[in-house]
């Protein structure tokens, strides 16, 4: 009976340890003159091209830039094409492990993980008061978009609540912002910004903390629509996060 019991678990260690990884996986560095890339996902297949191992790192534990640190200087400069496949019904996290036990095995990847306080911003109730709609009856969803008649960058949001506000906000500073309104619930809510104002258009901060207006002047930065159009106030904070140091890392084999 015990031996049966043991070949039971190993059994069954063996498909969650099979279930983790991909089904195949090809890395190769990619051309020194390559421009672009990103990751591509379709249903069973992913393809990275011209990314390096700090941006596996991100798209492996689904973090941001300011979130990964550590690491010898190639993890940054140099870039692979990676392709890899994987049961079509795989699910974002098995995926995610996917990816993590793929860099451990081709990459020799030892990572930390640690929390850390960071510069970012903290979104809070401007003088006055919030100024947010109940929702109506469009289904909820948020969007960024550009205007083409102003060139502003635009975020529609329908049934939204103020803490998700703040996950988008965090993607467009490029830092982190942690919702400290006290505002419960959900709302509709738009506003427009002139994005030159914040990121020179390119939709990020690239990671530094741009100080809010010292003025209330009018102006279509990113500080003044929340103010003018939802009372809400970006301010410099130190925010917690969940961080990966990578403590060491091996240049893999071409194939």
């Amino acid at each position: 009976m015990r031996r049966f019991w043991l070949v039971g678990i190993l059994s069954v260690f063996a498909a969650l340890t099979s279930a983790q990884t991909f089904d195949a996986v090809s890395i190769k560095p990619s051309a020194p003159d390559a421009r672009g890339g990103g990751f591509n996902l379709s249903p069973g297949h992913l393809n990275a091209k011209n990314q390096s191992l700090r941006d596996l790192v991100e798209f492996g534990w689904d973090l941001k830039d300011y979130q990964v640190s550590g690491g010898p200087s190639w993890v940054e400069s140099e870039h692979y094409e990676v392709i890899a496949t994987f049961p079509a019904a795989t699910s974002r996290a098995d995926r995610a492990r996917m990816m993590q036990a793929m860099l451990a095995d081709r990459f020799g990847l030892v990572v930390r993980h640690v929390s850390k306080e960071v510069s970012g911003y903290a979104l809070i109730a401007a003088k006055g008061g919030p100024k947010l709609h109940a929702p109506g009856s469009e289904e909820p969803g948020m969007m960024l978009g550009r205007s083409r008649a102003t060139g502003q960058r635009t975020l529609t949001a329908t049934s939204q609540a103020i803490v998700n506000l703040a996950s988008i906000l965090s993607d467009i500073m490029g830092r982190p912002v942690e919702d400290r309104s006290g505002v419960d619930g959900k709302f509709d809510f738009s506003m427009a910004w002139t994005p030159d104002a914040v990121d020179g258009g390119t939709g990020a901060a690239g990671g530094k903390v741009l100080p809010p207006p010292e003025n209330n002047e009018p102006g279509p930065s990113i500080f003044t629509a929340l103010q003018e159009t939802l009372g809400l106030k970006l301010e410099s904070a130190k925010v917690k996060v969940p961080t990966v140091e990578i403590e060491k890392a091996e240049k893999p084999g071409s194939n």
